[in-house]
């Protein structure tokens, strides 16, 4: 019998190891994000409007704390490939708000 199929296919646990540290990606309605429920960070504009400022967490702050105990995708990194993971992530998300800002996205 193979693996089972994510309920959310939208939602992604990358777990890198041997530290155990998690770094969630969501795919939303209009880009990919990325969460650190242990920060309690999630890299979406309403994060900044809403939670920074507090109004409560954003929808992807509170949808992965509902979803931590279903079955989503896990993706397994080693410690060594962190940096580079971060790295990227944050260079999508700089390029994602640099084309927003020139009429590009």
């Amino acid at each position: 019998m193979g693996a089972m199929s994510p309920i959310f296919p939208s939602l992604k646990c990358h777990l890198f190891e041997p530290s155990k540290k998690i770094i969630w990606t969501i795919v939303g309605k209009h880009h990919e994000y990325w969460i650190d429920l242990d920060l309690g960070y999630c890299s979406c504009d309403d994060y900044y409007f809403r939670t920074l400022s507090g109004k409560g967490m954003c929808y992807h702050l509170d949808f992965i704390k509902e979803k931590t105990n279903s079955r989503v995708a896990m993706v397994h990194f080693s410690d060594s490939e962190y940096y580079d993971f971060v790295k990227s992530v944050v260079n999508d998300n700089f390029l994602m708000i640099r084309n927003e800002k020139i009429g590009l996205g």
